[in-house]
């Protein structure tokens, strides 16, 4: 017992450092610790690191009679199977990428399925109450989030002597099968991992990510493949259970889990994965970008004032304390890429510009987005060299400036014969309606949805009002929205009653503005 007390306390300090490693590596880009579930899991097998550090001390005491034998015996099965689970969790883990949360529990049922159910049985308001929180905490899974949302990892500790008794308990027909047929339901999907793996299913279709059902890749390490066929059968039973549903069976033979670890360097950068994963190669300009783009609180370095807004008040000071807080958010994302906005959405962000934007706003608006004939015609070098003398920032090479202007219009029209086309699912007419979009703000999301081109956007609330606008209408499973890109920054236009600051020097020959160039 002491042996194996010791071992297991060896293995609470061998993974704990290592996942309080990648903990401290995500706290500058996790705004909220907590919500990845670290800090939990964490706690939970320091418990038992505690627990075990007990067990160890009152053992080496030695004046242990048979029953204090026994309770030590069992508090040590009891820590050990939550540790040693907790390190093949936190193994399994370090072979995943762009970490999300761990242990992160989805319902599993939707609200309107619980009340036809509910609505069926005999019973007052009380009764039916309690069935309905019944059925709600039944449909729940936890599971964990990876691939930035494209895959849930669900382990299950389940033994091949356990599942073979739920096989014979439904009724499996012990040899009548091979790998590769298909079973009758009937003898099988009332196995408690039947069960299980639909509530799975179910919640993966109502918990979308990005329009995308996950892919959801079941490990069971304590099951191996080849050891017995009717095992095997059933498990290629519950990876076909929903053609919608991407079902990976990992079992402890497969190169999964074959496949050892990366070193915990290499791993820590993979479960942080690429926070640029998921941008196409061209990007899709939202009008709210451009202004970002051209803003005077972007480039210049401002003083707040009494009469400024809020928030414009709150962007300059922000910009001061931090200096280039907008650039350093936006530059790195439009590096190596083509960046497109449409026709309207130039127009109205000329539109604006004319109606509240200072000089200065006014002119890196037409290097950005030439829209008249003079910038138009101008040397891209030239562009580049006076828009970067307008900033304090310089102006990387690998950032696409000025911005491309789609050829072709998007108006209703065209949205309407992209639907016809196949290029657009019909349930961007719904789109269409909820919002009640603007020329500006139709043709940027339509024209990103049907190339599929991410839009970049610094809108607070239009990526979620379009998901929830495609959810609700949505005809067919299939049918997917635009991919939104929200900047967490955006930046004001000054207006065009700002006063620039008194000059500490004048460059450039913008009079009153002070650009000290930031390198």
């Amino acid at each position: 017992m002491l042996q194996e007390t010791r071992k297991n306390i060896l293995a609470c300090d061998s993974y704990i450092p290592e996942i309080e490693s990648f903990l401290k590596t995500i706290e500058s880009k996790v705004k909220n610790l907590r919500v990845t579930g670290l800090p939990a899991f964490i706690r939970k097998i320091s418990k038992e690191h505690d627990i075990l550090k007990r067990v160890e001390s009152e053992l080496v005491d030695d004046e242990q009679d048979e029953t204090g034998l026994s309770l030590l015996n069992r508090k040590l099965v009891a820590s050990a199977t939550i540790v040693q689970h907790g390190a093949v969790h936190w193994e399994i883990l370090k072979r995943c990428r762009s970490f999300l949360v761990i242990d992160q529990t989805f319902q599993g049922s939707a609200k309107e399925d619980r009340k036809k159910q509910v609505s069926q049985i005999v019973g007052n308001g009380r009764e039916k109450q309690q069935l309905n929180r019944t059925l709600k905490e039944q449909a729940k899974v936890e599971v964990d989030v990876v691939e930035g949302g494209n895959e849930w990892l669900d382990i299950r500790w389940l033994q091949a002597d356990r599942l073979a008794r739920q096989m014979t308990d439904c009724g499996w027909g012990w040899g009548d099968y091979h790998l590769g047929d298909t079973v009758d339901p009937e003898e099988w999907e009332d196995t408690p991992l039947a069960k299980q793996v639909r509530r799975l299913v179910a919640a993966t279709k109502i918990n979308r990510h990005e329009y995308r059902i996950p892919r959801l890749r079941i490990v069971f390490p304590n099951l191996k493949r080849g050891e017995n066929e009717d095992i095997d059968v059933l498990l290629d039973q519950i990876c076909r259970l929903d053609p919608l549903v991407d079902i990976v069976v990992e079992d402890s033979s497969s190169v999964f889990m074959q496949t050892p670890p990366p070193p915990l360097k290499d791993a820590i950068r993979n479960l942080i994965g690429d926070e640029f994963d998921g941008l196409t190669d061209t990007l899709n300009m939202d009008h709210t970008i451009l202004i970002d783009l051209i803003s005077d609180i972007t480039h210049l370095q401002l003083e707040p004032q009494p009469w400024q807004a809020q928030t414009t008040r709150l962007q300059i000071e922000e910009e001061r304390q931090h200096g280039g807080v907008m650039v350093r958010a936006l530059y790195p994302i439009l590096q190596n890429r083509t960046l497109f906005c449409t026709q309207e959405a130039a127009e109205h962000f000329h539109e604006v510009l004319r109606t509240v934007g200072t000089p200065t706003e006014r002119e890196r608006g037409r290097l950005l987005v030439p829209f008249d004939d003079d910038t138009r015609d101008m040397p891209v070098e030239e562009i580049r060299r006076r828009f970067e003398e307008l900033s304090v920032h310089p102006l990387p090479d690998n950032v696409q400036i000025p911005i491309k202007i789609l050829d072709e219009t998007w108006t209703m029209t065209t949205v309407n014969q992209a639907v016809a086309d196949g290029r657009l699912p019909k349930v961007a007419l719904d789109v269409a309606k909820c919002g009640a979009f603007k020329s500006s703000k139709l043709s940027i999301y339509m024209y990103g949805w049907a190339t599929g081109n991410v839009t970049i956007t610094s809108n607070k609330e239009v990526r979620g009002q379009i998901r929830t606008w495609v959810e609700t209408n949505r005809r067919h499973d299939e049918e997917r929205g635009p991919i939104i890109w929200r900047i967490d920054v955006t930046r004001n236009l000054l207006a065009k009653s700002a006063t620039p600051p008194p000059a500490m020097r004048t460059e450039n020959g913008l009079d009153g503005i002070t650009l000290k160039r930031q390198r």
